[in-house]
């Protein structure tokens, strides 16, 4: 009987495993998601199906919703702007900030919209080296041309710190510590 029972449970385990969507650790929108993997194998030089390119979705995956994050945030941030100059507060007034601040914070978060990042996948073709391949320099190129693609501005503070974290995130993957 216990036998039968762990066989049921164990078959129950393997269809559950089987029905399973794809590894998804931001809940991007499927499109966005298979955008994310294309660059980790064509941008990054990662072949598919290994742990590493697990660890470059994830991460990149991290910074697309980052990215929809700060713009929804910024968006909202825009129209408390507009509203609190409309009450006559004027820029470079100390009230103005506070004012936009409690204008956002009345109105609650706004939600997040996907639609807010638009990936660059436009002519993708994978690397003449593979990432295991690659010299320091052109790894660190390939880092900078994928939040590129994911819409980050080299111009902000926010486009080093995706670099960074998917180097990190990168580095980790294959030095595992024991």
């Amino acid at each position: 009987m216990a036998g039968l029972l762990i066989g049921a449970f164990s078959i129950a385990g393997i269809a559950s495993c089987a029905t399973a969507g794809p590894y998804n650790p931001s809940n991007l929108a499927p499109a966005q998601l298979a955008q994310v993997q294309q660059i980790c194998h064509s941008v990054i030089g990662i072949p598919v199906g290994i742990g590493l390119s697990t660890d470059c979705v994830a991460n990149l995956s991290g910074s697309a919703a980052a990215l929809i994050q700060a713009r929804t945030h910024g968006v909202a941030l825009d129209e408390a702007r507009r509203t609190c100059l409309g009450k006559g507060l004027a820029a470079g007034d100390p009230a103005l900030p506070v004012c936009e601040l409690s204008s956002t914070s009345d109105h609650g978060a706004p939600a997040a919209d996907a639609a807010a990042v638009q990936i660059d996948i436009s002519g993708l073709t994978p690397p003449a080296k593979s990432y295991f391949n690659a010299s320091f320099d052109e790894v660190r190129r390939r880092e900078q041309m994928a939040c590129a693609r994911l819409g980050y501005d080299p111009i902000n503070g926010s486009f080093a710190k995706c670099v960074t974290s998917l180097d990190s995130a990168l580095f980790a993957s294959q030095h595992v510590m024991q």
